[in-house]
């Protein structure tokens, strides 16, 4: 199960892709760009990681020039509701502004639908000074969701959402 471009393969989260996952989570940048903490415990990011490779959908980015997993997708399920997910996804700082994630994305969609999975609908959310996944997010057609507040103890976020075609 692998979709693949030019430039990158998107394939299952693996679990030897665990210390790749943490080396990222614990960059300063990331933690900066999400609102997560800037130092968070490698056993907390264990549990992380066993948790997203669990989730119904999880896959490892991989730059193929580099030959390396520079970034993981996820997609959680939107409460009770079928077909609708919630959206995750981070990248290695060095490869931020190459136009890799919104095609990440667009693989992982397809390799969805090859495995017989249905994705209707999207929600995301990210920071309101995080331009860069701003970008990502309307490149891949979500529209900003008003009105949506995030969960108690959570700084503010941006919502968005999309409506996907469901698939024949």
């Amino acid at each position: 199960m692998m979709e693949e471009t030019a430039r990158i393969r998107v394939r299952p989260l693996e679990l030897s892709d665990l210390a790749d996952y943490q080396h990222i989570l614990m960059d300063p940048r990331l933690a900066s760009a999400s609102g997560q903490p800037a130092t968070i415990a490698p056993n907390l990011l264990a549990y992380w990681f066993e948790k997203d490779r669990h989730s119904p959908y999880a896959f490892a980015v991989i730059d193929r020039r580099e030959r390396r997993f520079v970034g993981t997708i996820l997609y959680y399920q939107h409460g009770n509701q079928a077909n609708v997910y919630d959206l995750g996804y981070f990248l290695t700082p060095h490869v931020w502004g190459h136009g890799i994630m919104p095609v990440a994305v667009r693989a992982s969609l397809r390799l969805i639908t090859r495995e017989g999975g249905q994705v209707t609908r999207l929600f995301a959310d990210c920071l309101p000074d995080n331009h860069r996944s701003q970008r990502v997010l309307e490149k891949l057609g979500f529209t900003l969701v008003p009105g949506i507040t995030a969960a108690p103890n959570v700084d503010r976020v941006n919502w968005y959402s999309k409506t996907l075609l469901p698939s024949k």
